[in-house]
């Protein structure tokens, strides 16, 4: 659904950028096994991987934001692998 795919591009960049540009850093989307799931599950439909590029993704906040990253330095990681098996299906 909608809510789904609007969640998704939050999720999506939250471990990439949000943990430690904005400085949520409290816990990733990785340290929760069930919104990690979902997330790779999101992923992992058709067509959606080719509309997610982490490099562009971290390039435009960091390079972006110079009042918060005034060093413009685009970490290297972290290295994130949305395609591994998520298991969700066991939750039916």
């Amino acid at each position: 659904v909608e809510a789904d795919w609007r969640l998704f591009c939050t999720l999506v960049r939250f471990d990439a950028v949000y943990h430690g540009h904005f400085k949520c850093n409290l816990r990733r989307i990785i340290d929760y096994p069930n919104l990690q799931a979902y997330l790779m599950d999101l992923y992992q439909q058709p067509g959606i991987a080719d509309t997610v590029n982490f490099d562009h993704i971290k390039r435009h906040y960091y390079i972006t934001h110079g009042e918060i990253n005034p060093t413009r330095i685009v970490p290297i990681g972290p290295l994130l692998d949305l395609t591994e098996p998520h298991r969700r299906e066991r939750l039916n």
